[in-house]
């Protein structure tokens, strides 16, 4: 069997999945570093320096909402220490910030809550790098120790859809090296959240690599188990294996073609996430409100991201009142606007649907056009090029074309064209060419007036699943 062949069979698990379906989510850095304008803390600022008074869990779910945001994640311990919830295994949380004259200072919980309320999804990043910890340099008994806090807050506080692991570390105190145990602190996540998917270091979602938003052209779910944490974690062990690693970093745009993949033989689901600050730091720092995107420019990202079989994680930092920035509330809920109107209006609605082939009635291409994702279209085996055309009952404008694979059967499209018909006249002339698809591809062409589309498959691998087409 060829390796894009092995490579068609791989599937993700259902968490996988669930966590690809929350698409756009934000990330909250907050705590001690806001306090101090910083990015990071030593571990000894005093928690009596944490009193956000304005803070407000409603005010926060309903502005994420607005932004357009499916889920928040909430990083709840930095490299400091501090805990945003009242741990019971150390004083350095937020149940020591007494000057904080409120009954409940718990924000984990509060958000926690504010978000099952309000229908969205909730995550946390934590950190096993502790500079206020003692034991931090101690080995299995900080292991130990950071294990009670991650149950703590897993078990705590309801469903949790994601958890980000940061993997910084440096020296303790006393120049002793800690080993974190990652395996370890995977076993407590899926004990305790079986439907989380693990992220950054973690074996379920794959960091990009870059702060900045820079985006491979085509983003493969399907990738060799080289890259998987588990390598990472055996090449950090020898030496010799780091060297070849860097050798291959010619691959690295490239991660999933056959050409890619050729001298491949094992694969591993690994989806894309792309994780970028509002601003340029992920603290919140009156000085960077200059470098704050436009909602131009997270529009775009948007497109090269969950438009591009992605996940998008975009830090909004809050002041350290526990309010939100004037500038980045305007900017998010014009963003929030803009994506409710641009995929509001179906125009493939007034149309019907036609494939070059179907595998059997159970695979109708009419099931493009239904909600149901269950419902999929399948090409015959022997469709080596297959075709969808959309013909609409009276001529419509649309810019964005939205394709998706029904990844729970895995990921097969390699490249497709897009042809219109203006006139309906039957001549159709190719506009584009686009490459991957896999959960979502959003394609974006120049506005226009057209009475069909023909969207031609030129190279697919696998089994093809498709779930919707749609024309915005």
């Amino acid at each position: 069997m060829n390796p894009h062949e092995i490579a068609a069979g791989v599937k993700p698990c259902e968490r996988q999945i669930n966590w690809q379906k929350t698409e756009f989510y934000g990330f909250i850095n907050f705590g001690l570093p806001t306090v101090m304008n910083s990015e990071w803390t030593d571990g000894t600022i005093s928690p009596l320096n944490f009193n956000p008074d304005e803070f407000s869990a409603e005010e926060w779910v309903s502005f994420f909402k607005d932004a357009g945001f499916k889920g928040m994640v909430l990083n709840v311990k930095h490299h400091d220490g501090f805990c945003l919830w009242c741990s019971e295994k150390t004083d350095y949380c937020v149940k020591s910030s007494i000057d904080w004259e409120v009954e409940d200072r718990d924000i984990v919980g509060m958000l926690s809550e504010e978000c099952a309320k309000q229908g969205l999804k909730f995550g946390i990043a934590i950190s096993p790098l502790d500079r206020n910890s003692k034991l931090f340099g101690s080995g299995e008994m900080y292991n130990e120790y950071f294990k009670g806090l991650l149950r703590e807050v897993l078990t705590s506080y309801g469903d949790i859809f994601y958890v980000r692991f940061d993997g910084a570390n440096e020296p303790a105190k006393d120049g002793a090296e800690q080993e974190y145990d990652w395996e370890g602190y995977y076993e407590v996540v899926r004990e305790c959240q079986p439907g989380a998917v693990i992220a950054l270091v973690g074996p379920d979602v794959r960091w990009y690599g870059n702060e900045w938003g820079v985006i491979r052209e085509n983003e493969w779910s399907v990738v060799p188990e080289r890259h998987s944490i588990y390598s990472a974690f055996e090449r950090s062990k020898q030496p010799e294996k780091r060297r070849f690693f860097k050798k291959q970093k010619q691959y690295e745009l490239d991660l999933g073609s056959r050409k890619a993949i050729k001298k491949e033989s094992e694969f591993i689901w690994y989806p894309c996430e792309v994780s970028i600050s509002i601003r340029d730091r992920w603290y919140y720092h009156k000085d960077d409100e200059y470098t704050a995107k436009t909602k131009d420019k997270l529009h775009k990202l948007y497109l090269q991201t969950v438009g591009a079989n992605c996940g998008f994680m975009l830090g909004v930092p809050p002041m350290k009142n526990g309010k939100f920035s004037e500038m980045d509330t305007q900017i998010l809920k014009a963003l929030g606007t803009d994506l409710k109107r641009m995929y509001s209006y179906k125009v493939s609605q007034i149309g019907t649907i036609e494939a070059s082939s179907t595998l059997s009635d159970n695979y109708s291409v009419a099931n493009l056009f239904e909600d149901d994702e269950v419902l999929t279209w399948r090409p015959s085996k022997d469709d080596a090029q297959p075709e969808l055309i959309i013909t609409l009952s009276e001529k419509d404008m649309f810019d964005r074309i939205v394709m998706q694979e029904n990844i729970a059967n895995g990921q097969h499209i390699e490249s497709y064209e897009i042809y219109l018909d203006k006139e309906g006249d039957g001549k159709f002339e190719k506009v584009s060419t686009g490459g991957i698809v896999g959960y979502k591809r959003i394609h974006k062409i120049t506005p226009t007036e057209v009475k069909a589309v023909k969207i031609k498959i030129t190279s697919y691998r696998g089994e093809l699943e498709m779930t919707s087409v749609v024309m915005y």
